[in-house]
Formats: structure tokens, sequence, C-alpha cells
């Protein structure tokens, strides 16, 4: 079941929260409110077709009853199929407003909230993987996604998460230690890949890594220790492995 969009009351209420929030960080807020815009627009319009469909579903099942009624069974079967169909795109625009739907109320969290802008990065990751999904049900909502996604990275580059990131590193066992300084430039060391921070490293550079672990390990890869080695975030991790899996460089087995 769809569920309906926020109140008028509701909406007062985050409006009056964002006019609060003004001041320095406004342009911040600004493109989170504008991102939050975006998916309600695609919600109400996957809204609207889920109902159109309902009605359609309604209307095929009439006609399926009436052709049986008649005896008509190979036109009784058309609709029977129909009815199938409909239903399997009712459940993939319920999940499609479900994901949405959390990525909304993530972000409105995001302006009351500065702590959970870390969790940007996998926002971002759930904004891929709902992008397929779109593209199958209603790509004309494809466009609009990219919005929201350049939005929520705008965010990302304007705020101070790198270097957030850069002062800890989390280990499997959850615990949050700061890194060691850089050696003296006096006493210049070759890197090695277990002590520098690739937070700024292009993912080509990062599929590359990981088609080379995965060769040298006989197909075994380990995503802690990868991320541990390379101070890559797991999340990032992820998002390699899944493109490298959709291009079919590889296949992965969980």
């Amino acid at each position: 079941m769809i569920l309906s969009m926020s109140s008028t009351w509701s909406n007062s209420i985050f409006n009056k929260l964002f006019g609060l929030l003004r001041g320095p960080r406004d342009p911040l807020i600004r493109n989170i409110h504008e991102a939050i815009i975006v998916i309600d627009k695609m919600n109400n319009f996957i809204a609207s077709t889920r109902r159109n469909l309902e009605n359609m579903y309604e209307e095929h099942k009439r006609r399926a009853k009436i052709f049986a009624s008649e005896g008509k069974r190979d036109y009784e079967e058309i609709f029977i199929e129909e009815l199938k169909h409909i239903a399997s795109l009712i459940s993939m625009f319920d999940k499609v407003h479900y994901d949405l739907m959390r990525v909304r109320y993530r972000l409105e969290t995001l302006t009351i909230v500065e702590e959970p802008m870390r969790l940007l990065p996998e926002i971002v990751q759930e904004l891929e993987m709902i992008k397929p999904e779109i593209e199958k049900i209603a790509p004309e909502l494809a466009s609009m996604l990219i919005e929201v996604e350049r939005k929520v990275n705008s965010v990302m580059s304007s705020s101070d998460i790198s270097s957030v990131a850069n002062m800890v590193v989390e280990h499997d066992n959850r615990e949050k230690i700061k890194l060691p300084p850089l050696p003296p430039e006096e006493k210049p060391k070759v890197p090695e890949p277990v002590s520098t921070s690739y937070n700024n490293v292009s993912l080509a550079t990062i599929k590359k890594w990981v088609i080379d672990e995965i060769k040298n390990s006989g197909g075994v890869f380990v995503i802690s220790e990868f991320a541990r080695k390379y101070r890559v975030p797991k999340h990032t991790v992820r998002l390699v492995l899944k493109k490298l899996e959709q291009e079919g460089v590889i296949k992965t087995n969980t």
C-alpha cells in the first residue's frame, strides 16, 4: 500500500525548521531541501501511476469474469495473464516508492542534525541501486533521480565530510582510532598500501586494485580486509564490486 505524502501540517513544521536553519549553512540545507522536493515529485508520479494500474487491474478482472461466464476461455486467459503482469508492476512500484521514502526521510533528518552527514555516501549508493529499477518501470523519472543524486553530491562536496573521514578509520570491531601522523619530511619513505589514505582516489583506480586483489587471491575477496589495507571506505568497495558485476567483469557469490 502506497503511503500518503506528508500532510499540510507536517509540511508546515518542516518549512519552519528549514527557516530556522538559515544562516552560514543555508546553501547546504537548500540543496537537501531541493533534493527532497524532487523525490516528492517522483513519489507523486509513482502513486498516480500505481492508482492507474490498480484501476486497470480491476477492469481486467471484471472482463476476465465476463468471458469466463460466456465460456470464452481463450479471451479469459488473455486478461488473466495481463493481471499477473500488472500485479508484478504494482509490486515494483511499491518497492521503488518505499526505497525513495527511506532516502527522503533520511535527507530530511540531515536538515536538523549535522552528525548523520557521514551517511551521505550511503545515500548516494542507495540512489545508484534504485536507478536500474526506475529505468525499468518509469524511465521518465531517471533524469529526476539524477538530479537528486547531483544535489546530494553537491552537499557532500560543500560539507566537511572528507575531513571527518580522514580523521578516523573504522575497524571490524567498530572501534575508531586516530590515524598516525605522516612521517617527517626529512625522512621520506616509500609509501606502503597499508599506511596510505585513498579517500580521494578515483573509482577507476580502486577498480584496478580490486581486480588485482581478486586475481592474486584466486577469486577470494574480503571487503573488510581490502578496506583496511587500502584505507578505502567499505561502502565504496561495495559500490565498485557492484559496478564490476554490472559490467560483467566479476560474478559475486554471497
